[in-house]
């Protein structure tokens, strides 16, 4: 399993079972995920991935904060024109992480199929009968 950091508050890596995991620290409220950073994670989904389409798993259970406009233009933009990514599932555990979630996918991604959970073994299955 290879892991792709970037800038230490993003990793990514993919598990056997082609799924694609990325994990964001940040706990500083005041730090927004930037569009130079959102380049960053798109050009690591591009080399992790195999080709096939694939779910991915956006862990934010450990982030505060939120992403600048042109961020979020950017990643949603990007990831449906892709193709690279077959549906969104989020980690969360605060209301205001998946109140920011909810508005983005409202606002900017509507494509592509998404859920919300708070448990990676609930998001894993969801992945999993997804591919199926």
């Amino acid at each position: 399993m290879e892991k792709k950091v970037i800038n230490k508050h993003v990793s990514f890596w993919v598990e056997d079972n082609s799924v694609l995991l990325c994990k964001i620290s940040n706990l500083n409220p005041d730090q927004k995920l930037d569009y130079k950073i959102a380049q960053e994670c798109l050009a690591v989904v591009s080399e992790l991935n195999t080709g096939v389409p694939m779910p991915i798993i956006i862990d934010l259970r450990d982030v505060r904060g939120t992403f600048s406009i042109a961020a979020g233009h950017l990643l949603s933009k990007k990831i449906e024109s892709m193709s690279l990514i077959s549906t969104e599932v989020y980690l969360v555990n605060s209301l205001s992480i998946n109140l920011l979630i909810k508005s983005y996918k409202r606002l900017y991604s509507k494509k592509l199929p998404h859920a919300i959970f708070k448990s990676m073994k609930l998001a894993k299955v969801y992945c999993l009968n997804y591919q199926s």
